[in-house]
């Protein structure tokens, strides 16, 4: 290829790659799904929970070919697919539930073994310890019963001594017995803007039911990478082998896959598995040398609309009690003025009778009312201040007032029917400090794209200023907007606490020098 040619190529792909990330609306490596359903790889668990609420499923392929055959195998030549449907359910924020249930196929020409049937039905839980999300770390372990459904142990190789190991990829898949399973999950976990990579590890053990069957020892350890947005890549290495008699020729694989992520909670992954095992010394295999699979998840949050309620609950109360505090505010304000004026009267009555006294006590007795009214104006400055409430004290105090009852549907610029009653309040509050200028800036936390944060923010700030217009005109030309996307963080945007903080709406007196006035 010409450097002309690779210049061409260069020119197309980066910026489609670079545009790809900025429209990416996901965490950098959310979640991905083992064939049960809980969080995981092809294999390999990991410890993270779903979360309450949280439905995971999954529809699993498998495909080989066995290439020869060997006692307790099936026909060479003959072709094994297998499928596995899996759901697990969040129970609480820490504890997961699920099912799957597993079927064979076996197609060969004139093979005695071959059709379709039933596998595996597999129940269990598992449960993950309460680690802060901010450590990188997490530990579970997961208990499952593997109940023996299947009506084919479709591969059932023997030893030259004439025992059957747990060999096949799909041994578990196909199981004729009942087994019990208990395993060790660890997860690192480590997350950037652009980037992410979780390490998981597994130890577990399985004992069958089978008669004269030993325990079986379970490992694995995988690696998840985002390649980019929305692609991730995924490695894996199991292992199973007999605790009282492991040999080098147990089943040992590893699985490489590709995981594309949609927005929308749906994933697709594409993979296979490749023997690592060496023939036994019979010359018989543990594994075929390769099998290939593919999957189709979907995860949904059965709790959004219960969690969404909640939310505008806390909403409501929260500018009810605001609503309480003002008008508490404004009726105890009325109350000092009527104090005030009663006192003014007072004083005012006795100048003028004091008038009416000789000459020469006339401008002493003016002073002392004059000194009067100046301290009486003091306190009462002085009493104002002390009664401003917190968002009145926040704006005249640092110049700038987060409004932190002001929300928007995602991705939109319409102002929420529950935000009109607080920015009432705040409109009501502004009209007592005309001198000030006040810009209502928009912000955006860094997911998405430049420009399109840019408009969002932009769009947020000019609804407010021209709701806040509606309900007091004389702010007109008091009053501007502006959207500054995610160029301002308050946090970090690595974290979904960040991202949340970085969403916001907020009022700056850009005319700080006038403050003092109203600071004295």
């Amino acid at each position: 290829m010409s450097r002309m040619k690779l210049r061409l190529c260069f020119r197309v792909l980066v910026p489609l790659l670079l545009l790809i990330q900025g429209v990416w609306s996901q965490d950098t490596l959310g979640p991905t799904t083992n064939p049960y359903g809980t969080v995981g790889m092809s294999q390999v668990v990991s410890a993270e929970p779903l979360g309450a609420g949280r439905l995971n499923m999954q529809l699993r392929g498998n495909y080989y070919k066995q290439q020869e055959a060997f006692p307790g195998t099936p026909t060479q030549g003959d072709q094994i697919t297998t499928a596995t449907f899996g759901a697990a359910l969040g129970l609480n924020p820490y504890i997961d539930g699920f099912v799957g249930i597993a079927a064979y196929n076996i197609q060969g020409n004139g093979t005695p073994a071959a059709g379709s049937g039933l596998g595996t039905t597999v129940l269990g839980a598992q449960g993950s310890l309460p680690i802060p999300e901010d450590q990188p770390v997490r530990l579970g372990m997961q208990v499952a019963t593997l109940f023996g459904t299947a009506g084919n142990q479709v591969n059932t190789t023997l030893r030259t001594t004439g025992d059957a190991g747990a060999y096949g990829y799909n041994y578990l898949e196909t199981r004729k017995f009942t087994d019990l399973s208990v395993k060790l999950e660890q997860s690192l976990i480590f997350m950037g803007r652009n980037m992410g990579v979780k390490f998981h590890f597994n130890e577990g053990v399985i004992s069958s039911f089978q008669q004269d069957k030993s325990d079986l020892l379970v490992t694995g350890v995988g690696m998840q990478y985002v390649v980019i947005q929305p692609l991730v890549l995924g490695i894996e290495v199991n292992d199973r082998t007999f605790l009282n008699k492991p040999v080098n020729t147990d089943p040992l694989w590893a699985s490489p896959s590709l995981t594309y992520r949609t927005p929308v909670g749906l994933n697709i992954e594409l993979g296979g598995d490749a023997s690592l095992s060496k023939n036994r010394a019979d010359g018989s295999r543990t594994l075929e040398p390769w099998r290939a699979f593919g999957a189709v998840s979907l995860s949904l949050d059965t709790e959004a609309g219960e969690k969404r309620r909640q939310a505008e609950k806390a909403q409501r109360d929260s500018l009810d009690r605001l609503a309480l505090l003002e008008q508490a505010r404004l009726a105890q304000m009325s109350r000092d003025s009527v104090i005030l004026a009663d006192a003014v009267n007072e004083a005012q009555q006795k100048a003028i009778n004091d008038s009416l006294q000789e000459k020469s006590r006339e401008d002493s007795l003016a002073l002392f009312a004059s000194q009067q009214s100046l301290q009486a104006s003091q306190q009462n400055l002085a009493e104002e201040i002390s009664k401003r409430s917190d968002a009145e004290q926040q704006l005249l105090s640092t110049g700038l007032l987060l409004l932190d009852a002001v929300y928007f549907e995602s991705g939109k610029t319409e102002i929420s029917i529950n935000s009109k009653p607080y920015l009432n309040v705040i409109a009501k509050m502004l009209t007592k400090y005309p001198k000030l200028q006040i810009e209502v800036s928009g912000h955006t936390d860094s997911i998405g794209g430049a420009d399109y944060n840019m408009r969002l923010s932009q769009g947020r700030a000019e609804a407010v200023m021209e709701y806040m217009l509606e309900v007091a005109p004389d702010f007109q030309g008091r009053l501007s907007a502006k959207g500054y996307g995610a160029t301002r963080p308050k946090a970090s945007n690595a974290t979904p606490q960040g991202r949340k903080l970085n969403r916001r709406t907020e009022l700056e007196v850009l005319n700080k020098d006038v403050l003092k006035e109203y600071n004295p």
